[in-house]
């Protein structure tokens, strides 16, 4: 029998790269949205239609959690990716904002692992986590065993998602954390710096804008290949036993190197007479590098990053130019 599995945010960047995935390998995959997508992943998921890659949908309010169980239970899967999550992290925070993301992101998860919990302790949960958890933590690289301290409310609301995850494992839940770093494609929605910058370059180049605007080109990432990623939490799903993993590159990059690397596969020279540093754009402060640490995962689980920061990089223009999405 062929193996289910269900995926909340199936038409985000990892959720449409793990369905094609998963489809590959010959699972009947089911997808949760909502019923208002965003404009992103409506082009997402009109993308895999054309591959003929067709998810069966199921309308589900995650933070209802009779309607999870009821959906879990009509499904019954044998794995779980819950990689759907709020996040505002190129908007200003507000009272508003984080009370509802750190509230959100945590009932979402509390219900699916509830419900696996009360209804089938055999099915295998990955949740998408975030680097942020050690956005505050003063240590770089950070691993597994640095210690969590964040200064935003979305690395909170990942920090106790995670406690929720050992929480539940201890009762005998098969749930692990994929910590991801950043992690681009040419799906990433465009409110991220990466799409932003390659966009705002090509625009530059074909003479429709004048300067590329940004908060500073000092900040460190480490950026790998969203496709690796999810790769990587299906690696997750196959294990014996859980735990939490770090899936990153371990490689540093810097705004400028990204800027650089754009204008070099555009033909844009002496491109630093298109910047503009306005300090203002800087919503967060990050007091340490967040460079991850894969050896772990390298070793237990057998993943490492594939594509270069290099290669994803020409892959991302590439498919801005032709309007691509793989």
């Amino acid at each position: 029998m062929k193996k289910k599995a269900v995926i909340t945010g199936i038409f985000g960047q990892d959720g449409s790269y793990l369905c094609e995935i998963l489809n590959k390998k010959g699972y009947e995959v089911h997808g949760i949205i909502r019923k208002n997508q965003s404009a992103n992943s409506e082009i997402i998921q009109k993308h895999l239609a054309l591959k003929l890659i067709i998810p069966i949908i199921h309308y589900c309010n995650i933070y209802a959690y009779e309607e999870v169980l009821k959906t879990i239970k009509e499904i019954n899967p044998n794995e779980i990716y819950h990689l759907a999550a709020k996040h505002y992290s190129s908007e200003k925070s507000t009272y508003k904002k984080d009370n509802l993301l750190y509230l959100d992101n945590i009932t979402a998860t509390f219900n699916i692992l509830t419900s696996v919990n009360e209804y089938n302790k055999n099915i295998k949960v990955v949740l998408a986590g975030s680097c942020l958890v050690y956005d505050d933590s003063n240590v770089s690289p950070q691993s597994e065993i640095t210690p969590k301290k964040t200064v935003s409310f979305y690395g909170l609301s990942k920090i106790t998602e995670q406690e929720l995850a050992m929480f539940f494992r201890n009762l005998g839940v098969f749930v692990c954390v994929a910590i991801l770093y950043n992690h681009e494609s040419p799906r990433r929605s465009p409110n991220y710096v990466t799409k932003k910058i390659i966009r705002s370059l090509i625009e530059i180049y074909n003479g429709e804008k004048e300067f590329l605007s940004l908060g500073s080109m000092d900040t460190i990432k480490d950026w790998g290949y969203a496709k690796d990623y999810a790769y990587g939490m299906w690696l997750m799903s196959q294990l014996d036993d859980p735990d939490d993993y770090i899936l990153s590159t371990g490689v540093k990059k810097t705004i400028k190197n990204l800027v650089y690397a754009v204008s070099s596969e555009l033909g844009i020279k002496n491109i630093s007479n298109y910047i503009k540093i306005d300090r203002q754009l800087v919503k967060r402060s990050v007091s340490v590098p967040l460079v991850g640490d894969y050896s772990l995962v390298k070793q237990k689980v057998g993943w490492s990053p594939k594509m270069s920061f290099e290669r994803l990089v020409n892959l991302m223009v590439e498919c801005e130019l032709s309007n691509s999405l793989d």
